[in-house]
């Protein structure tokens, strides 16, 4: 029935979440996306949960996770931090999730992990492309993967018969696991991800210094009542489950993490030849993103699409700003649209969007 409730899940997502349905929504995605740059490993990773190895000691950690809608919620209960390291053929990462009573229950692969606390990795190597890659992990251990060929609320699928192939994965309980008699720590969750899993043909199969990839991290955290033997998810006086708590580094801005725009950038330095990442890049993704949104909403309003930056203006007044910076040349017809941005100081530095939410560099 899980199975059968995750993929009816899927057929509803898209027909409330496509469109951004006023300025309010629209507001809650303007957080600047979190940036993290990924240094070389110096020794062998043994992956086993625990960062004694010296690489692990010289990375710093990412920010502490907070509430996916962002910071007018309250801050999550419980601390959680991911660092990263990459060699040619590989991306490490190692979580660390504070937990006073660890739990988990669900050991068959692939099974819905998110219906236990959970660890989960979003991950878009390639910029272009609408594909990107979801794993799932819990104190156990269990991995669900799945490859997403674009988002749901845009018509996406998720290929739960595909593998991250050569994966490694192992966990760490600072503490026991399903017992509520004792209080724990923290579980940890370290990773080995093979870049050959993630790449199609002809992409290469190395990561290459510089390289720029969207990621994000989301914890799921459900309301447990626990007797002297058991837990049990807390019910609301409906009789329904209460909500998970959703905690990620890259706040959303909604309780959603298919927005790969949303997610955070990570850079792989190359200590010989240290590049951050490109501020005008980031900038004019946002603007670009800006105007899609703005679009939906003014396509809700007025039962068209806009046709110029003037009418989006009537929604958001701030956006006639971006003609400083930026020629926005709008393509419209009947029921579609395309625009073009094209940097005023950088003319290479451009992207084009349109109406299904096909973004171009």
């Amino acid at each position: 029935m899980k199975i059968i409730a995750f993929i009816l899940s899927f057929i509803i997502y898209p027909v409330f979440t496509f469109a951004q349905r006023n300025v309010n929504e629209f507001l809650q995605l303007q957080s600047p996306p979190q940036t993290y740059y990924v240094y070389p490993v110096t020794d062998v990773i043994t992956i086993d949960g625990k960062d004694n190895e010296t690489s692990w000691s010289k990375v710093p950690w990412t920010d502490s996770f907070k509430d996916i809608e962002g910071s007018n919620k309250p801050a999550p209960a419980f601390e959680t931090q991911v660092k990263m390291l990459w060699d040619k053929e590989n991306l490490y990462l190692f979580a660390k999730l504070q937990e006073p009573h660890i739990k988990g229950y669900l050991k068959q692969k692939d099974t819905i992990i998110y219906h236990d606390n959970d660890f989960e990795i979003f991950l878009k190597p390639n910029l272009l492309s609408p594909e990107y890659i979801e794993i799932e992990i819990n104190a156990l251990n269990t991995v669900m993967d799945l490859l997403m060929t674009k988002p749901y609320r845009f018509g996406g699928r998720a290929n739960l018969n595909w593998d991250t192939k050569d994966l490694e994965s192992a966990v760490y309980h600072a503490g026991s696991i399903n017992n509520p008699q004792d209080k724990d720590q923290f579980w940890t969750v370290e990773m080995k991800i093979p870049v050959k899993s993630l790449k199609y043909f002809g992409e290469g199969n190395q990561i290459k210094p510089n390289e720029v990839w969207k990621i994000n991290f989301s914890r799921v955290q459900w309301h447990y009542d626990n007797s002297e033997t058991s837990y049990n998810k807390i019910k609301a006086s409906n009789g329904n489950t209460l909500p998970e708590e959703n905690w990620v580094w890259s706040p959303i801005g909604l309780v959603n993490m298919h927005y790969p725009e949303r997610w955070g950038h990570i850079k792989f330095i190359d200590t010989a030849n240290q590049q951050t990442i490109d501020e005008q890049f980031l900038a004019i993704e946002k603007v670009t993103w800006n105007i899609f949104y703005l679009q939906q909403i003014y396509k809700n309003d007025q039962k068209r699409y806009a046709t110029s930056i003037q009418e989006l203006s009537k929604l958001y007044p701030e956006i006639m700003n971006e003609r400083k910076n930026y020629d926005i040349v709008f393509s419209n017809s009947n029921n579609f649209y395309r625009i073009e941005i094209k940097s005023k100081t950088q003319p290479k530095l451009k992207t084009t969007i349109d109406s299904r939410g096909n973004i171009y560099f």
